[in-house]
């Protein structure tokens, strides 16, 4: 004679079957909350496009750039306060600030007539150095993009000058994508700054 043996003896089926629906659930709810987090990365400079130089420029080679801590983090940032900043962790620099800061600030100097080398590719004395530090480079929320500091030039005989710059683009719209346009509209009014300074 086979006997039957109740998986659980002291449960009622209604009950097995609720625990049942729960497990699934809790597993259906562990495998959303470790699916892949989608991430967006993002430029500074624009691709594709390179300024027309005209014979005639001003080369200047750029010795360094410093930049605030927090723009050392891939995350995009965005001022929510008077006090606080938010690091984003889903929209990233597609690389460091420093390099693509380079890149765009060399893309708008060339479209004012200014070459912007870097120290391993010119080597001559004669040439007039600059370096860049940043104080704020943020999006804000007073819907703003804000890009401060100051640029140290240094002419051929060591004469050196400091010049301060506060430049602010109006956001567009909201989101990041606005706010990269903004961010690139004042490294374009930063490289007419220089562009201006640099004239004799």
């Amino acid at each position: 004679m086979i006997k039957q043996f109740n998986v659980f003896p002291s449960l009622s089926t209604a009950k097995v079957l609720f625990i049942g629906v729960f497990a699934l659930s809790a597993c259906l709810l562990s495998a959303c909350s470790s699916a892949p987090r989608s991430l967006t990365y993002y430029l500074l400079h624009t691709t594709g496009d390179t300024p027309y130089a005209a014979q005639e420029t001003t080369s200047v080679v750029l010795d360094k750039i410093t930049l605030p801590e927090y723009l050392k983090h891939r995350g995009l940032v965005y001022q929510t306060s008077d006090t606080n900043l938010h690091i984003s962790t889903s929209h990233l620099w597609a690389e460091p600030v420093d390099e693509g800061l380079t890149k765009a600030l060399t893309s708008a100097l060339t479209s004012q007539n200014v070459s912007l080398l870097r120290p391993d590719h010119y080597a001559s004395e004669e040439a007039i150095h600059m370096a860049l530090h940043i104080n704020d480079f943020v999006s804000t929320y007073e819907g703003e993009v804000i890009l401060s500091g100051q640029y140290v030039i240094t002419r051929v005989g060591g004469k050196s000058q400091t010049y301060p710059f506060v430049f602010k683009t109006p956001l567009e719209d909201d989101g990041f994508s606005s706010s990269i346009k903004a961010i690139r509209n004042t490294i374009h009014q930063l490289a007419k700054d220089i562009s201006k300074t640099l004239k004799p």
